[in-house]
């Protein structure tokens, strides 16, 4: 999914630069970078369980009419 890759490529990015300061601050940040990478991984499955899901919930087949689209996108 084009948003999680750039999820990715940004949280690595963070991670990277702050990962080199030495202040207090930057290892903050460096580990909720750090936690985001982890969830992160986790979206992939979720997103695809969503876009399964959302037909399911139109308000019929010409109208899909439910924010799980949104929600995906």
């Amino acid at each position: 999914h084009p948003l999680l890759q750039s999820l990715q490529i940004l949280i690595e990015d963070n991670l990277s630069f702050f990962s080199s300061r030495p202040s207090p601050i930057s290892r903050r940040f460096a580990a909720a970078f750090t936690t985001l990478r982890s969830h992160g991984r986790h979206l992939g499955p979720a997103l695809r369980h969503l876009y399964q899901v959302a037909p399911s919930f139109d308000l019929d087949e010409a109208t899909p009419g439910n924010g799980y689209r949104s929600l995906i996108q």
